[in-house]
């Protein structure tokens, strides 16, 4: 029954009922060339098959089949059977999946699987048919070599020479993460025995393009090329980097503790693939207004002069690949404290493209808010110490020594009893104080951005941080000399006087903080006082769920104030002097608010029956706006804007249902279309650019059904 969650056996486990077809033989799996990196747009790692299982598709290998033919036809050959005397039948020739190459229902169900997308078993039980990639076992020798560079390591750290290699020199060029044991940096920050810890090594002089689309040589013209196509994208990737900064470091040898950690470089060569891959035009965001905003700060972005289809050539089809390699190079820099600050830009850029895959689980666990919190970056305080060489253009000057930054700055009369430690050194200029900045904002949008999908608690509580508000247009720029320093206690502080001052907000600055509005009135559903126990008619126990009207209220003033501070340029609609639909903050700052007062509205009902009327007006702006927008609209939008649709066609559906249960058919219908509307944009016009929309069109679509939102997620009780 829709609106019910009921319990159904096949609901919960509906590979159970999956019929075996008999007569359904292997087929080869839907890649050309015999590639299976190609079939990898199917990987999903929510749920980790066993080691050792990669080959049980339901059937023989293709080898060990041919060789047990091969033996019985042999057998019976020499054998003085009558049967040897008949002619031989002919057999279809049998074709077999390669290893790995079923679906995940009939993996687990031992089934014959045809490799098609659904598959014949699939699809004739009316089943979800995924495919996902089975990761493989590292080889002896690879878990040797790092076991051995660890060693090398603590050696180092303890001052104890390293015996000479016995390997060659001529032996190749060393990658990204070998482990350099050459002589310690003389402008090194740290001391000589962690100086010499760097996850660099020379590169061989004629490297160039490598063979291995997982490997990247550093200062190789793919690595250069890479970088200047991810780099005007980076501002909605949520990696921020200064564009003219990091092309000056990546230029440095691997060597030098000031190039950026490999864990950086690969997440934004998996997204650099995969722009070309997608062909996704460049960013382009309307000219601001000159009443509002005199001057410029943004940094320009670099042209892209190599030809992308020669930059495919090498890098076809291993955004993937690129992916991981990123997520071994961050827990290689975890172990090792290495670069800390490019090690936070790297766990927000691989979390958001987990996210941006639907790998929602997978994301949520990438280590964002411990490295940001160990780096102090939700407590900056906008001090900046420069070092005593001046930089050279974008080239930043090497940290001063660690004992250069042990004066304690807090005043007070009595001894200080210990440290608050933070593993980077304080911000050497405004570039890098800017990067800090942002990349802080991207970290806590992602934070937000996971909250709201699923209503879990933050990694990061808003009240622990205190770092002022991004500037500028999503590049990292140079903050504009208004002496303003406001966080995010002062969006829900009536009296602050954030909401009286006389320096406009940016499309971008007003979406991060509607991106915490609407985190916070999502967050009304499970507040932890909300969440105590009540006894049902039924005799059992659950949550109550519903907030108390102070908790809503103080929502509901701060989304108030906040629609005040919006310059009139910036409304919805735009005026003819900006073009909102060209810009993805604009959208999503509308989105936002749009989504936030729909939910605050709805949980006010609980104590005030008309705000539910107000929500569901609240949700058919939604569907106005999301109606008005244009093709080029869906490029760039945030993941965020993804929740904020599946949110509000998910309210349409079930007020057309309540609509339907009351006798109201007509009004019940406009809402149900209404509600499609926003479903089928999300599996059309968002999905192109973002697959995450797709997994949410489905979600809608069960919520239609009546069925739970998701399979392996239960209600907490």
């Amino acid at each position: 029954m829709q609106g019910h969650n009921l319990y159904d056996p096949f609901l919960a486990n509906p590979y159970a009922f999956a019929p075996i077809d008999e007569g359904v033989s292997g087929s080869t799996l839907p890649v050309q060339n015999g590639d299976l990196h190609d079939y990898s747009q199917y990987t999903h790692a929510d749920f980790s098959m066993a080691d050792g299982v990669d080959g049980v598709d339901g059937e023989l290998d293709g080898d060990e089949e041919s060789d047990e033919a091969e033996t019985a036809d042999n057998l019976r050959s020499q054998s003085g059977s009558a049967d040897s005397t008949k002619p031989k039948e002919s057999k279809k020739p049998r074709i077999t999946l390669a290893r790995g190459g079923a679906c995940v229902a009939c993996r687990n169900r031992k089934l014959k699987c045809t490799g098609d997308k659904p598959c014949k078993t699939c699809k004739k039980a009316n089943i979800d048919c995924r495919y996902e990639e089975i990761q493989r076992k590292k080889p002896r020798a690879v878990l040797l070599e790092e076991r051995v560079a660890e060693l090398e390591a603590l050696l180092i750290m303890r001052g104890e020479a390293i015996p000479p290699s016995a390997l060659a020199p001529s032996s190749g060029p060393a990658s990204h993460s070998s482990l350099s044991l050459a002589s310690p940096l003389k402008e090194s920050p740290v001391p000589a025995q962690l100086a010499s810890l760097s996850l660099h090594t020379e590169l061989a002089p004629t490297a160039t393009m490598n063979a291995s689309p997982e490997e990247i040589a550093p200062n190789s013209p793919l690595e250069h090329a890479l970088i200047n196509v991810v780099l005007p994208y980076t501002p909605h990737l949520l990696i921020p980097v200064h564009p003219q900064r990091l092309l000056a470091l990546i230029t440095l040898p691997p060597t030098d503790p000031r190039r950026p950690h490999p864990a950086l470089l690969y997440i934004l060569f998996a997204e650099a693939v995969r722009i070309l891959e997608n062909h996704k035009p460049r960013p382009r965001l309307p000219r601001a207004p000159a009443s509002l905003f005199p001057q410029n700060f943004s940094p320009p972005m670099p042209s892209t002069t190599a030809d992308p289809s020669y930059i495919l050539t090498h890098v076809q089809g291993a955004s993937l690949s690129l992916l991981e390699r990123a997520r071994t190079e961050l827990d290689h820099g975890i172990r090792n404290v290495d670069r800390p600050f490019d090690l936070v830009r790297a766990a927000i850029g691989i979390s958001r493209y987990l996210y941006s895959l639907g790998r929602f689980v997978e994301g949520w666990n990438i280590p964002v808010a411990r490295l940001l919190v160990s780096c102090g970056l939700h407590r900056m305080t906008g001090s900046i110490v420069r070092p005593d060489n001046a930089p050279v253009e974008f080239m930043p000057s090497p940290y001063p020594p660690a004992h250069a930054y042990a004066q304690p700055l807090a005043a007070t009369p009595y001894p200080v009893l210990r440290m608050r430690p933070v593993i980077v050194p304080p911000a050497r200029d405004e570039i890098e104080m800017a990067e800090r900045n942002l990349t802080f904002w991207a970290a806590k949008s992602s934070d937000w951005a996971a909250g709201l999908g699923w209503g879990w608690t933050t990694g990061i509580a808003d009240d622990e941080c205190t770092t002022e508000w991004p500037w500028g247009w999503g590049s990292v720029e140079i903050k504009p000399a208004n002496g303003s320093r406001w966080g995010i206690q002062d969006l829900y502080d009536a009296s602050s006087a954030m909401h009286s001052s006389p320096f406009p907000d940016t499309t971008f600055t007003l979406a991060t903080k509607s991106t915490g509005l609407v985190h916070r009135a999502s967050h009304l559903f499970d507040l932890p006082e909300s969440s105590v126990t009540v006894l049902r008619p039924d005799g059992r126990m659950s949550p109550s769920h519903i907030p108390s009207l102070v908790a809503v209220q103080s929502v509901q003033t701060a989304l108030e104030l906040f629609r005040k501070r919006i310059p009139p340029t910036f409304v919805d609609p735009s005026g003819p002097g900006y073009d909102g639909l060209a810009d993805p903050w604009w959208i999503l700052l509308h989105l936002n608010l749009y989504t936030a007062e729909m939910l605050m509205w709805k949980e006010m009902a609980h104590h005030r029956s008309k705000g539910y009327e107000t929500a569901v007006s609240c949700a058919r702006a939604i569907v106005g706006l999301v109606q008005r927008m244009r093709a080029d609209s869906w490029i760039h939008l945030d993941v965020v804007a993804a929740l904020d649709i599946s949110l509000a066609s998910r309210f349409l559906y079930k007020e057309s249902d309540r609509l339907a249960k009351a006798g109201q058919s007509q009004a019940a219908a406009m809402a149900g279309d209404e509600a499609e509307t926003l479903r089928v944009a999300l599996a059309t016009d968002f999905a192109k650019w973002l697959p995450m929309a797709s997994l949410h069109a489905i979600i809608v679509q069960r919520v239609r059904e009546g069925w739970p939102e998701k399979e392996g997620e239960y209600e907490r009780v």
